[in-house]
């Protein structure tokens, strides 16, 4: 399923996302705590995540389509 991906701050420059907003393919039913390893975050790293505009938490599924940002 695809997703899309922003990061702001310094993940922008320390995460596998980079300093624009990136497609990305995952599993379904993947969680945002597994997704972040794949993209080399550490969860002490991220202080809030949107999911298409609201925040959610680390155990929250992935949807087709979801826009996610991590803070």
């Amino acid at each position: 399923m695809r997703i899309s991906i922003q990061v702001h701050g310094n993940l922008k420059s320390t995460s596998a996302v980079g300093p624009v907003q990136k497609d990305y393919y995952t599993n379904p039913g993947c969680t945002i705590r597994e997704l972040l390893g794949e993209l080399n975050i550490w969860e002490s790293e991220v202080r809030r995540i949107l999911r298409n505009g609201e925040q959610v938490r680390l155990d929250a599924k992935l949807r087709s389509r979801d826009h996610l940002e991590f803070y």
